[in-house]
């Protein structure tokens, strides 16, 4: 009865997540075998925060989640300073696939989360001073 109720609340569609909105937050609903799970945006930011943490090449970021459309109910909006002598369009693929493969493990999600890279500037790298030892 509970679960009957839970639908008619926010009318998830049998097979797919969906995007909700309420006082606390945006969030995730996910259908499973056994309910509802609810996941938080500030949570899938998070994970993604963690996946980027494996691309080098990335001195600084600023990232957030928001909503998109139906068939993608989140999208990733990602700033970042890139390292110089990194490649713009390699580490955007490179975060890109981190991201959604961290999701997809973490998640298992079905649809692909679109993940929009803006690079605000390029910082060089710090040269490291040689001691001259005697």
């Amino acid at each position: 009865m509970l679960k009957n109720f839970i639908k008619k609340i926010f009318s998830v569609p049998s097979t797919a997540s969906k995007f909700v909105r309420s006082s606390g937050g945006e969030f995730l609903l996910k259908k499973t075998d056994f309910g509802l799970v609810r996941v938080d945006f500030a949570v899938i930011e998070k994970i993604a925060n963690r996946a980027i943490q494996n691309v080098s090449g990335i001195q600084d970021s600023e990232l957030t989640v928001e909503k998109f459309s139906t068939a993608n109910p989140f999208r990733i909006r990602l700033t970042l300073t890139l390292a110089e002598g990194h490649s713009a369009p390699k580490i955007s693929q490179a975060v890109d696939s981190e991201i959604n493969s961290a999701l997809k493990e973490l998640l298992q999600l079905e649809f692909y989360v679109p993940v929009e890279v803006k690079v605000k500037q390029i910082a060089q790298t710090a040269v490291t001073k040689r001691r001259r030892v005697r």
